[in-house]
């Protein structure tokens, strides 16, 4: 099995957190803590991340192989159906998965994600740019590709909250290069079938957070509501990408009052 961390009781309805590019399971411990009180946490490290660096690093690596690798992990615990929280990269592959096994669903939320990118020039770039991020990395290590990574206008809200930023970089760091080049340039938005046809038949309960100060993601999931039957968006105004470091208390509450609701119209 994978490498995971699970917190609280078995017997409670599984709750599935995939992190970003660059983080780990152990990124969601401040959201799941609390939460695991009621839910049976489930925190993996995502193929190449973290611990998970065993497998095979010239085997391929795409949304397809993610998505299988998932539900291998959920048959192994076991978790039949599950409650699924993605941010970003995670996010990506937590929508993958659900568009792919949907009887597998009780709730998805989706943190700071897309279903693709659509537009061929635009998919052409940006697989050039992850691919000289790759290069990068292999050329000149884990801190200085952090360093730069987290210096990009998507995380500049990340600076007001200084100590949450540098314990991030500080773990970031701490992943194997070899497999942060591959991670950064198969798993590219680039290199990933878009799934906007896909999204309007999730028929179970989905949230859409984005950050107010994420103008690009904002959009993103205000077009996603538009596709999605039984979607909500939440914008959390003081906050940019990654919305769970930067408001965790209020992501947590978020978490729970949409994972208690009980409208009969959303959930069969």
């Amino acid at each position: 099995m994978s490498p995971l961390t699970t917190l609280g009781n078995r017997k409670n309805p599984p709750l599935v957190f995939l992190h970003g590019f660059l983080g780990s399971g152990q990124s969601w411990l401040e959201i799941a803590r609390p939460l695991s009180e009621d839910y049976f946490c489930i925190l993996p490290d995502l193929p190449g991340h973290g611990e998970n660096i065993n497998g095979n690093l010239s085997a391929p690596l795409n949304f397809n192989t993610l998505t299988e690798w998932l539900l291998y992990l959920l048959d192994e615990i076991p978790a039949p159906k599950i409650h699924l929280v993605g941010y970003s990269l995670g996010g990506r592959a937590a929508l993958a998965f659900a568009c792919r096994y949907p009887e597998r669903i009780l709730t998805l939320t989706l943190e700071s994600a897309s279903p693709g990118i659509t537009d061929e020039s635009e998919r052409t770039r940006r697989l050039a740019e992850d691919s000289a991020r790759a290069e990068s990395i292999l050329r000149e290590g884990m801190s200085a590709f952090v360093d730069k990574w987290y210096r990009m206008p998507l995380f500049a809200s990340l600076d007001s909250h200084p100590e949450k930023l540098s314990a991030i970089k500080e773990s970031a760091s701490r992943n194997d290069p070899r497999w942060m080049a591959k991670v950064v340039r198969e798993l590219s938005p680039g290199a990933q079938t878009p799934l906007w046809d896909s999204i309007a038949n999730l028929s179970f309960p989905v949230s859409l957070i984005a950050g107010g100060k994420d103008e690009k993601y904002v959009q993103i999931i205000q077009k996603m509501a538009g596709r999605i039957p039984n979607a909500q968006q939440v914008i959390v105004p003081d906050a940019g990408h990654n919305v769970h470091a930067e408001q965790t208390e209020e992501y947590i509450s978020l978490l729970q009052k949409f994972l208690c609701f009980k409208n009969t119209s959303l959930v069969e």
